[in-house]
């Protein structure tokens, strides 16, 4: 067994803040956008848990959206399938530019199609090596709405998925057991089970 940390070093020590560092790894519950959403606190211990399955999107251009072909496409080339209740990870290759203008304001973005598409498929999670699942030159937050409003979370700015050697694998969120709506999160990959 292999066990690859998914996660950026923080150096906020406020877990509940609702100002987190766009470096930091997080996970976001249903209560960012709908006021009776679960908390972190009330997500169940076994969806942080699950089956998860690696997309690779390195070729898609930054500023461009991540649709439902896109998608499909992804599935295509590793030779897979999302399944039902997996957490989607959406390997688009910004880990490098992490510390640089670049990485916050120019990458590709999930749609809000490529969104409908994941909830259809009604997936556990989704995560994004990026600052957010958003189109960062918007305000608004609908792939957060349609995600979170179908009681799926979300996992933003995760680090080192380009050494992952498999497609599919356990993964492991361990947010801190508080009553938010988005705090910090260790996420751990656990290969060769």
């Amino acid at each position: 067994m292999r066990i690859v940390d998914l996660t950026r070093v923080s150096s906020d020590y406020s877990l509940v803040s609702r100002d987190h560092s766009v470096l930091d790894t997080r996970i976001d519950a249903p209560a960012l956008v709908a006021p009776d959403g679960k908390t972190i606190d009330q997500l169940p211990p076994e969806c942080l848990l699950r089956d998860a399955v690696l997309l690779d999107l390195t070729e898609k251009e930054a500023g461009k959206p991540i649709d439902d072909e896109d998608l499909e496409a992804a599935e295509e080339r590793a030779g897979l399938a999302v399944r039902e209740n997996e957490i989607v990870l959406l390997h688009i290759g910004r880990g490098r530019f992490a510390r640089n203008n670049e990485f916050l304001s120019d990458h590709p973005y999930l749609s809000e199609n490529g969104a409908e598409y994941l909830e259809l498929r009604h997936v556990s999670g989704v995560g994004i090596d990026a600052p957010n699942l958003e189109n960062p030159m918007s305000n608004e937050l609908p792939v957060h709405k349609a995600l979170l409003g179908s009681g799926i979370f979300i996992l933003e700015n995760l680090n080192n998925l380009d050494v992952l050697e498999k497609e599919r694998f356990r993964l492991v969120a361990l947010p801190p057991r508080v009553k938010a709506a988005s705090t910090l999160a260790r996420v751990l990959a656990v290969l060769g089970e």
